[in-house]
């Protein structure tokens, strides 16, 4: 993991915005905007007083820098933060600071100058109170600010920021010996003395404008160093700073002008506004100031907030999801060691768009990966969480469903089509109509029907993910290592990535090479041609032109009106991938909700599991081979849970009996009992991933040991039992005829210990 957590070194989570890295009070402009944009003046006013000091001054004095760097200066105009915080300083209601009750310190300061530069200093430094001397030659406070600014502003300003600060003022009072003042106790000097003011040596130091004199610390700073204005009073802030650092550390630290960023903007954001005019005396009205506050983009690298699931859901930015990361996978045999992200760990989808996004590099999915290897290591994984899956790659890998077949009446082959194991599930047409079309094309193609065992991966069994792969590799090898022709990008995807020995291609690659119109009776009636579709790419496609391209073409020679959704292939997973489902309920319905609504069109997609996603978020979806071959045009309910191990099934019975003329040796038992669930039952159990074989198992169980408890109230039995690493229970009435009427359905993660007993005797099951 040490390389991922590297990665994170360049993370631009911190990186100031380019208005506020311009900015020589650097402004957490993010924050007064967020205000701004919701009317809340005061807040933003005191967001505004605590990095300027001085805010009426500054809102009248400030040229805006930030103006210069805004993204929005080359689309439209640059937002018009000046005249936000003019509005801002006009508008709160709320203008007096904070008077902290703390302490004074034993510490003296010295400062030369009562000018706009030292008046800010003396303010930070009295407001942490430190015992502060200023000393101003002439008889007044300001400096240049009467030759720019009415008196009457600055010098309130002035005397509110200050009301609450005690601090000794000396006017009239002009130094002449630096070493002299040294010697009455201060421990450090700021010289704000302005333009052509007396710098008693410092500009001497060409680097940087200080020095140590016996042990005081001087610094010079302001407009006495070439500053304008702005920038002298937040000189005059920064140099509190420095003299905090010496007075802490005996260190000389002179504040450094940094106005780089490496922050990025995602081009998306900026949308063409105009910029308002202000309409209530020279300031925004209330309405406007929120309209032009909106205007802002909040420059920030949040790209892996916006476009990674886990990173939106969860509302966390990547280096608190790290650190949860990371404590989690630590080793601890301590009941009491804190694993904060399995949950996350196991909710993400692998559609990559984290990294694809991220301006530095992080491989934030591939760290998630790693993450669920070293979880099954240490034996954190709740099995729960792959349990279903894994059985169902077995299912898929099976006797009862996997084949291996060359062509009829064939020895050899240089092809062979790998459907996947979820095409049939759906619907057995899907591969029987498909493959039957190949065979059309070359009568010597093989057939490799199985899973690609991607579910090993995902559940971060990596010693299991090795032997899916070995078992993959020789059944290829035991057709004649043909090229083979997939229908599912992910197992396109894992193909290519773990076994890039084995040639491949798109089955819609494929398919679009023949040139053929796809139209009239092929497509069906119930298709409305004159709809638009929009074009539904499948995160594992990204990457992939052979699929993108294929099926693109091949919707064309379909002659069926179709569009790119607004971000194209990178709008991520349909909630399918990582198989975050189970682990992770309320994610994927997050994820797939909001794939749902990416546009009003219809979607077509060349993912089985993104159209059956689609379908059961009840939005109108086609598989491409729909289309071809006129298969589910017409809206029908998914199967069950159950119905897709039976589809897979029947499509080898059917297959072996049509294509090859045999018969299939081994069926799965039926049930062995008669089950009566209602459609609202059979929803909850496909969304715990129940099978009517597991309500069989248990029901069966309860009859053999007589573990069940009745209410009469209810006329109810309940049940339960540990089906690997869940429990499930079930409550059931018995109808006539021994019909088991399902009244509930219920699974959790607890194990009881105390399983193996009933009615306070061992009871010797295998309950595995």
């Amino acid at each position: 993991m040490d390389q991922y957590l590297k990665q994170f070194d360049q993370c631009r989570q911190w990186e100031k915005p380019f208005c506020t890295a311009a900015c020589p009070f650097h402004v957490d402009v993010l924050d007064f905007q967020e205000k701004m944009a919701r009317g809340s003046f005061n807040a933003a006013f005191k967001t505004f007083r605590n990095a300027v000091g001085f805010p009426d001054i500054v809102a009248a004095l400030c040229p805006q820098y930030c103006g210069a760097v805004c993204p929005r200066k080359d689309l439209d105009q640059e937002v018009q933060l000046h005249l936000l915080e003019q509005t801002c300083v006009r508008k709160a209601t709320k203008k007096d600071p904070t008077d902290y009750n703390v302490p004074v310190k034993n510490r003296k300061i010295g400062i030369i100058g009562g000018g706009i530069s030292g008046l800010a200093c003396a303010l930070r430094l009295s407001s942490k109170k430190y015992q502060v001397t200023l000393y101003e030659k002439s008889g007044r406070l300001g400096g240049q600010l009467w030759d720019l600014l009415p008196d009457s502003l600055f010098l309130e300003d002035i005397q509110r920021q200050f009301q609450f600060e005690t601090y000794s003022l000396l006017l009239n009072t002009e130094i002449h010996d630096i070493k002299e003042l040294a010697s009455e106790e201060f421990e450090a000097i700021y010289i704000a003395t302005g333009k052509d003011g007396t710098s008693f040596g410092l500009l001497e130091n060409t680097e940087e404008p200080c020095r140590i004199e016996g042990d005081t610390a001087l610094f010079a700073g302001g407009t006495l160093i070439g500053k304008d204005p702005v920038r002298a009073l937040a000189d005059g802030l920064d140099m509190a700073w420095a003299i905090e650092i010496f007075l802490k550390t005996k260190k000389l630290e002179y504040p450094k002008t940094n106005t780089e960023t490496k922050v990025s903007v995602a081009k998306n954001k900026l949308i063409y506004t105009e910029a308002l005019l202000p309409s209530d005396d020279g300031i925004f009205t209330e309405e406007e100031a929120v309209a032009e506050a909106s205007r802002c983009v909040r420059c920030q690298c949040d790209s892996c907030c916006t476009d990674c699931d886990i990173s939106a859901f969860y509302k966390k930015w990547p280096l608190k999801m790290r650190d949860e990361i990371m404590a989690t996978i630590s080793p601890s045999d301590s009941i009491l060691h804190s694993t904060p992200a399995i949950k996350l760990i196991n909710t993400c989808t692998y559609c990559n768009l984290f990294e694809e996004g991220c301006p530095a590099d992080i491989e934030f999915c591939q760290m998630l990966k790693k993450a669920r290897y070293r979880l099954h290591h240490l034996g954190k994984m709740p099995g729960a969480y792959h349990q279903f899956w894994l059985a169902d790659m077995d299912h898929a890998n099976g006797d009862f469903a996997a084949v291996k077949k060359f062509a009829p009446g064939q020895q050899t082959c240089k092809t062979a089509f790998f459907p996947g194991c979820q095409l049939g599930a759906t619907d057995p047409c899907y591969v029987e109509a498909t493959y039957r079309h190949l065979l059309s094309l070359d009568s010597t193609m093989g057939l490799l029907l199985r899973c690609c065992g991607v579910p090993a991966q995902w559940s971060g069994n990596e010693e299991m993910d090795q032997e899916e792969l070995q078992s993959l590799r020789r059944d290829w090898e035991e057709l004649g290592k043909p090229v083979l022709i997939l229908a599912c990008p992910s197992c396109a995807r894992r193909i290519r990535e773990q076994l890039p020995e084995i040639d491949c291609t798109s089955l819609y690659e494929f398919l679009a090479r023949e040139k053929k119109l796809w139209s009239g009776s092929q497509i069906g009636e119930a298709l409305d041609n004159s709809s638009i579709y929009s074009i539904f790419d499948p995160c594992s496609a990204k990457h992939q032109p052979d699929f993108q391209e294929g099926v693109r073409s091949l919707i064309a020679q379909c002659q069926l009106p179709s569009e790119e959704l607004p971000k194209g292939d990178h709008h991520g997973c349909c909630g399918f991938g990582g198989h975050a489902g189970i682990a992770n309920p309320a994610f994927a319905k997050y994820v797939a909700q909001d794939r749902s609504h990416l546009s009003e069109n219809p979607y077509i997609t060349y993912c089985i599991n993104c159209r059956d996603i689609f379908v059961g978020e009840e939005k109108p979806a086609l598989h491409i081979l729909d289309l071809l071959f006129d298969i589910n045009t017409e809206a029908s309910p998914l199967p069950t849970m159950t119905q897709r191990r039976r589809n897979r099934s029947d499509l080898k019975e059917t297959l072996l009996k049509e294509i090859w003329g045999e018969t299939m040796d081994e069926k799965p038992q039926e049930n062995t009992i008669r089950l009566q669930i209602s459609a609202d039952i059979q929803q909850k159990m496909d969304s715990l991933k129940l099978l009517e074989e597991d309500l069989t198992n248990v029901i069966e169980f309860a009859k053999t040991t007589g573990r069940r408890l009745f209410d009469p109230a209810k006329n109810s039995y309940t049940v339960f039992r540990e089906l690997g690493f869940i429990t499930c229970w079930i409550e059931y009435r018995l109808l006539e005829n021994e019909t088991y009427e399902i009244v509930n359905v219920y699974t959790h993660r607890i194990k009881i210990e105390l399983e193996m007993m009933w009615n306070g005797s061992k009871t010797d099951f295998d309950l595995r």
